[in-house]
């Protein structure tokens, strides 16, 4: 492979997560395009490897404020989720789920920039799980579900918590992508390769964390989630205009 292909889709994963490492999710939002555009090859497997290890290092760093009971709920609930939307693949285009994720997220947007609250309640991370799954596996962007749901628990705790969420999601994506033959050892070994660049520019967004105020984390957070909801719903517009 071309080095200076190496290097673009290593810049663009670093900018990814940087992004997540600071606001607690987007690594795949911002990286993804950039890099299927350069080597297609690499998503998903490879962005997926790249975000399990990401999503491992945020989840250490903030260590003492994950809460596994409280996302047990999350976990559970992406299982039937990704069964779901697999299910559902069978007897509709992934166009046209990605089309209704997408304006649901935007929905979820805006009821949140109505000041409506949402708790987060086992009973909500459950259906944030669920509804990940579903996102996850027809636009490969599962992040909104569960960031909306958390968006207003302390900085640390939400990034925490989504780390330790994508830690599990990240896990499961890969065991599926390994039993369907999109996942194998070149995969891995590009992986490694450029996973430097990632991890330098995570550890360099946890040391500038701590000058990022809560609401610019919160409003971050919505902007990500209107910038997956639009993307989703192009995803489900392009191939009418094709």
């Amino acid at each position: 492979m071309d080095t200076s292909t190496l290097v673009y889709c290593a810049m663009a994963l670093a900018a990814g997560c940087f992004v997540q490492s600071t606001v607690g999710f987007g690594m795949a939002i911002v990286a993804a395009p950039i890099v299927y555009f350069f080597e297609p090859r690499f998503v998903p497997g490879t962005i997926t490897l790249v975000g399990l290890v990401l999503a491992l290092i945020n989840m250490w760093q903030y260590r003492s404020q994950v809460s596994f009971r409280g996302l047990g709920a999350a976990f559970v609930g992406r299982v039937p989720g990704t069964i779901v939307a697999g299910g559902l693949l069978l007897y509709i285009t992934a166009e046209s789920l990605a089309l209704v994720l997408g304006a649901g997220v935007l929905l979820a947007v805006v009821i949140s920039l109505l000041k409506v609250r949402i708790r987060p309640t086992p009973k909500a991370l459950f259906w944030a799980g669920f509804a990940s799954g579903l996102m996850g596996t027809s636009t490969a962007i599962g992040g909104p579900p569960m960031a909306l749901v958390l968006q207003h628990a302390e900085a640390g705790k939400l990034r925490a918590n989504l780390a330790g969420y994508f830690t599990f999601s990240s896990i499961l994506s890969l065991l599926a992508l390994t039993a369907t033959g999109h996942f194998s050892w070149w995969h891995f070994k590009y992986g490694m390769m450029i996973m430097p660049a990632p991890i330098l520019a995570s550890l360099f967004a946890y040391r500038i964390q701590h000058l990022i105020r809560a609401e610019w984390l919160r409003y971050a957070l919505l902007v990500l989630c209107s910038v997956s909801g639009v993307i989703a719903i192009w995803q489900g517009m392009a191939p009418k205009f094709v």
